[in-house]
Parts: structure tokens; C-alpha cells; sequence
């Protein structure tokens, strides 16, 4: 990747929609940077959800869709902060659209939101699913924190036994053993009445260290709704407004697109996304939002609109003087630094509204997610 290219992407500062900005008013200003736990000081959680993906789990499946976000901002909250990475492999079986799709840890919960919402359930129907691969390639292929100050978890989540008769060194209890050697806590979530998978989702969680819970086939998760949520939807759909996207016609459209997806989102979760940045990225590094490849976000680095190529422009910036251009960057990075202040202040007094008015549920499985995070987490000094 070029220089210029790879500088202008390292830069979020105007992507990360939800993300918190300094104001420059009257009022006292928040502490500066120097004052933030480096990130690399910081505990570290690293979580892979494996999920059966076959077409019993539509109803589970469509819900975290819903509630990443929430999970995430609740991970979040702990004290310090963590450094949060999150990997997905999504399972079926032999004969499926296929047996293992598998997205490594990353930092960029935005990113795997979307790797996410591309999972459709579909398949199955023999009863057993290959539990024990998708398993096995959590533990052994996904690139794990080495640091000590990690507390390392799998969440394997689904509602048939494992096709271990297959003897192909995928044997599930093997690769639990193999997971808690590692230092990976294995917590399984049954869902549904199924007693072969509970026979072995308990064996798992107790060969791993880690805890069985049993679940609504749909997972019961249901989305909270406060004051707050049209209204932060509004301003994140305004600042995605403001993010000028540059590059190729194609880059410039595909990052486009992902603008849009943003702000079609749901107010739930768009408010539960504006809480996790609010928490997560003051301490620890920004997250690209618009990630589609060769794309340029321009307000990264408002002076380099000097240099770009015309047909890298934006229609907006193209259709300007150039002399104009760099002060019109300008102008929109201000306003959206106004906006991302009142995200902030809003998405705060959401949390506070959670906590006071909403009774929290304890048997949805964004909530018994929660609770196991918690157990770990304190192994790692992140305290809830």
C-alpha cells in the first residue's frame, strides 16, 4: 500500500461514527491523552463466538445480529478498560455451504459486525453438526494474545451434538482439553431441549473450565429501547453525512455502502454501537469504519486533498474550486467533532437510563454471555 493511503486509513478520527472528540468550549475539557492508559498496558479480552449456523438457529442467529453491539459495550465497562478482540466461526456440516467459516480476533467490532450480519442460517437436518472442527479451529488457528494480562474465551453456541464419528482429529473433547492448555476458557450455550447436546456442551464447559448454560432456541434476546435511541441515531446518521470518502469510483462506492449500512441500522443498536465507542475508544486504538479496499477517508487528513488525483475525489470535492477544497474538509471535520460531543454526552445518559430503569434479563443469551465474560475477565483484573 502506498504511503499516502496507508496514513490517510490509519486515521479514524472522522469514520468511527460513534467515537468520542474533544470540544473546543468553555466547559472543562475531558483529560487529555497523556492520561489514558496506554493500550498496551491495558487487560486484554480476547472472545471467539462459535456458532452453529444451520437453520434451527435463525431465530438466535438473527438476535445477535441485533445485540453485538450491546455485548460489546457491556465488555466495555470494565475497569480499567480493555482492550477488546472479538473472532467469529460460524459451523454447519459435511454437505453444507460449508463446514467452517472462520474470521480471525480483531479490534475492529465494526469490521466483525459485518462478517456477522453475513451469516444466514441454512443447512443441516441430519441432527449432528461438525461441532468438534469449528471448535478445533478456534483454539488452533485463530491468532490468540500471548500477553499474560489476557483472559482468553470461546463461546460455542448451538443445538445439536457433535459429529464426532467422523475420525478426522476434530474430536470435541479432545479440542477442549487442547483449549484450557492454552489458557482458553470454553463456555457452551445449549439451545433448545436437545439432551445429546446438552450431555456434551456440559462436558465440554467442564473439561475447559468454563460454564454450561441453556438457553430459548431463539435466545431470548430483546432489544431495549430508551429516550435516547432516535436521537442518536439521528446525529450518527449526520455524521456519516459529513465522512468524505475518496479513491476509485468502485472504493468510493462500496465505502459509500458501508456509510449507508450504518445508517440504516436499527436505533437499538445504533445507540448500543455509539455506547462502545464512547467507552472503548479513548483507551485504546481507533477502528477503521469505512473499510472498503482502496478507499480514502479524506477528513483523516484535510491538507491531503491538495495532492489527490481529480478522479479520487468525492462529486462534492471535485465540484468545488481547488482552492475552496481543503477549507470545505475542514469545516465538515468541525461539525462533526460538535456532533460526536453530543453522541458522547447522549450515549452516557442512555447507560445511566439502562442501569436505573431497565430490569435486565437473566436467561437471554446476550446476558449469560455477560455473566461469563465477567467470571473471566477477573482473571485478567478487568472488574464489572
Amino acid at each position: 500500500m502506498p504511503p499516502l493511503r496507508r496514513v490517510l486509513r490509519a486515521v479514524l478520527l472522522s469514520t468511527a461514527l460513534a467515537a468520542p472528540a474533544l470540544a473546543a468550549d468553555p466547559q472543562p475539557a475531558p483529560p487529555p491523552p497523556a492520561q489514558v492508559q496506554p493500550a498496551e498496558a491495558r487487560p486484554t479480552l480476547d472472545v471467539v463466538f462459535v456458532l452453529d449456523t444451520t437453520g434451527s438457529m435463525g431465530g438466535l442467529i438473527a438476535g445477535a445480529k441485533e445485540k453485538i453491539w450491546s455485548i460489546a459495550s457491556r465488555m466495555a465497562s470494565g475497569k480499567p478498560t480493555p482492550r477488546i478482540r472479538v473472532g467469529l466461526v460460524g459451523y454447519r456440516d459435511r454437505g453444507d455451504g460449508y463446514v467452517t467459516r472462520r474470521f480471525d480476533l480483531s479490534e475492529d467490532l465494526d469490521g466483525m459486525s459485518a462478517n456477522l450480519q453475513g451469516f444466514e442460517a441454512a443447512g443441516g437436518g441430519d441432527g449432528p453438526e461438525h461441532v468438534g472442527q469449528a471448535l478445533g479451529e478456534a483454539v488452533s488457528l485463530m491468532s490468540w494474545s500471548q500477553d499474560k494480562k489476557t483472559a482468553k474465551m470461546i463461546f460455542l453456541v448451538g443445538d445439536a451434538p457433535a459429529h464426532d464419528d467422523y475420525k478426522d482429529g476434530w474430536n470435541t473433547r479432545t479440542w477442549a482439553k487442547n483449549a484450557i492448555a492454552k489458557g482458553i476458557v470454553v463456555n457452551t450455550v445449549r439451545c433448545g431441549a436437545d439432551g445429546n447436546t446438552e450431555a456434551l456442551f456440559r462436558d465440554l464447559a467442564l473439561l475447559a473450565d468454563g460454564s454450561y448454560v441453556s438457553i430459548g432456541q431463539s435466545g431470548g434476546m430483546v432489544a431495549v429501547a430508551t429516550p435516547f435511541d432516535r436521537d442518536i441515531a439521528k446525529l450518527n446518521a449526520e455524521i456519516a453525512d459529513k465522512t468524505l470518502v475518496g479513491g476509485s469510483r468502485l472504493a468510493q462506492e462500496e465505502g459509500n455502502a458501508e456509510l449507508s449500512a450504518l445508517k440504516a441500522m436499527s436505533a437499538s443498536s445504533s445507540s448500543d454501537r455509539a455506547a462502545y465507542k464512547t467507552k472503548a475508544a479513548p483507551a485504546g486504538p481507533a477502528t477503521e469504519m469505512v473499510r472498503a479496499r482502496g478507499s480514502i477517508t479524506i477528513n483523516a487528513a484535510p491538507e491531503r486533498v491538495n495532492v489527490l488525483k481529480e478522479e479520487e475525489l468525492p462529486d462534492v470535492l471535485r465540484n468545488l474550486p481547488k482552492a475552496e477544497r481543503e477549507a470545505y474538509v475542514r469545516k465538515q471535520n468541525a461539525e462533526q467533532e460538535a456532533l460526536k460531543v453530543k453522541v458522547t454526552e447522549l450515549a452516557k445518559k442512555r447507560d445511566a437510563f439502562i442501569k436505573d430503569s431497565v430490569a435486565t434479563r437473566k436467561d437471554s443469551f446476550d446476558d449469560q454471555v455477560f455473566e461469563s465474560v465477567k467470571r473471566t475477565a477477573a482473571k485478567a483484573g478487568v472488574a464489572y
